[in-house]
């Protein structure tokens, strides 16, 4: 399986909204996983309350988006 192109299309774009929106929570691993949590919660309620394919894989890619910012921060090291 792979990540469809759309969908990481979307992704990026949650990442660069998320980092205009709230700047430099990059930096504390503990915001951003809040905000992970927040989103999957969005996405629970998006599927269980059946809002429509665009509202869920909207939802899906604002979770990933944010999941991957953690990733990147982890990755790079910015939280030291």
């Amino acid at each position: 399986m792979t990540i469809a192109v759309d969908l990481v299309r979307k992704i990026n774009i949650e990442i660069n909204r998320g980092k205009e929106k709230w700047g430099r929570t990059d930096t504390n691993p503990g915001a951003l996983l809040n905000a992970a949590t927040e989103e999957l919660g969005e996405v629970a309620h998006a599927v269980n309350h059946e809002e429509g394919f665009e509202v869920v894989t909207q939802e899906i890619a604002e979770a990933m988006g944010v999941l991957s910012r953690l990733y990147d921060m982890y990755m790079t090291r910015l939280w030291k």
